[in-house]
């Protein structure tokens, strides 16, 4: 264990309101350990929520959930890790009993969103049994701090393609060019499928292209219209959302080939509605679906790909900021600047 007798956390106590408090360092519960963290992401899921809280997170809560970093101390039981190791890791694992967890359903385990482990935005964290027996790994010496962050991003959507299940010679548009859109259309060229990823801010356009990906400004054509004429005029064989915006749920059945698929990747706040033409999806057979987190085969394909530099992560990284700078941080993503953030504590 480090010399450090308290640990900085970053706790949301109200919409746009982050405070940074010290509190005293973890102890490692049994069959658990606790991180020095290293490094921690920004996401979607976090801007949300530091704009309009969660409904699974009720405030003050501890924020953050992409990390890596160094074992600092281990419990009782614990022999695959030990204090100093770097390691990676997610914030959840399923129970293995329930309902769910029986049908090969793990995602959606009863548990796994009420035993999920918040504050990545720390100096240490606390990391339960559960997860270290099942989505916890070694850092490869190769890999970067930031780079192993990013396991439970990539984990996503590794889980939101493997649903999807695109055939090799599909055509697959993705409506939103952030971190996640543009995650999806790099796992997608790492199999060879086509992806066509659209967006509108220029410094993201610019990226996406900068990293070889097909990049459309939606905001200068037609997204049907340039779907149409990739495709001999069918449209495409699947539309990916990772906007979260109403509007785009609502367009992107109408963007598919008949007995394509839509994929609602991003979510909703949890009391919205959204129309779709019932024509559309009965008589031309459009599918919808919408993947949730990962099982942990999933997180054992992106450790996969990590650990193999399949991707350009460190380039998703827009800006870094120490833990100490975390509320000017999360002011400039709400103020459209920058995509994905580093936090450094």
């Amino acid at each position: 264990m480090s010399g450090l007798t308290s640990s900085r956390v970053a706790v949301l106590v109200a919409p746009k309101r982050i405070e940074l408090r010290e509190e005293g360092v973890p102890a490692a519960p049994p069959g658990g350990i606790v991180v020095r963290v290293r490094a921690a992401l920004t996401d979607g899921t976090d801007l949300k929520t530091y704009r309009r809280g969660h409904p699974k997170m009720p405030m003050p809560t501890r924020f953050g959930h992409e990390f890596s970093g160094d074992v600092a101390s281990v419990g009782a039981g614990v022999t695959a890790f030990a204090p100093g190791d770097p390691v990676m890791c997610v914030h959840t694992a399923p129970c293995g009993e329930c309902f769910w967890c029986r049908h090969a359903q793990q995602e959606l385990c009863e548990s796994v969103m009420p035993a999920m482990i918040l504050g990545a935005y720390s100096d240490y964290i606390e990391v339960p049994a559960r997860i270290v027996r099942q989505n916890c790994f070694h850092k490869p010496d190769g890999v970067t701090y930031t780079e192993a962050a990013f396991l439970e991003p990539l984990a996503c959507v590794v889980h939101s393609l493997a649903l999807l299940a695109p055939a090799p010679d599909a055509t697959v548009a993705i409506l939103g060019n952030g971190g996640f859109g543009i995650l999806h259309a790099l796992l997608l060229r790492e199999a060879g499928i086509a992806a066509v990823l659209f967006g509108r801010r220029p410094e993201r356009l610019a990226l996406a292209r900068d990293l070889g990906l097909d990049s459309v400004d939606g905001s200068a054509s037609s997204i049907a219209q340039v779907l149409l004429e990739r495709t001999g005029g069918r449209g495409a064989d699947a539309a990916i959302d990772c906007t979260g915006s109403e509007a785009m749920w609502e367009l992107a059945p109408s963007l598919v080939r008949r007995g394509g698929c839509v994929s609602f990747f991003a979510g909703l706040p949890g009391e919205a509605r959204v129309s779709f033409l019932a024509a559309r999806l009965h008589y031309d057979e459009v599918r919808l679906m919408a993947p949730f987190h990962f099982t942990p085969a999933d997180v054992r394909r992106a450790y996969e790909l990590i650990a193999a530099h399949a991707l350009p992560l460190p380039r998703l990284i827009s800006h870094a900021y120490p833990l100490a700078e975390i509320v000017e941080a999360f002011a400039k993503l709400d103020a459209g600047e920058g995509m994905k953030v580093l936090i450094e504590p």
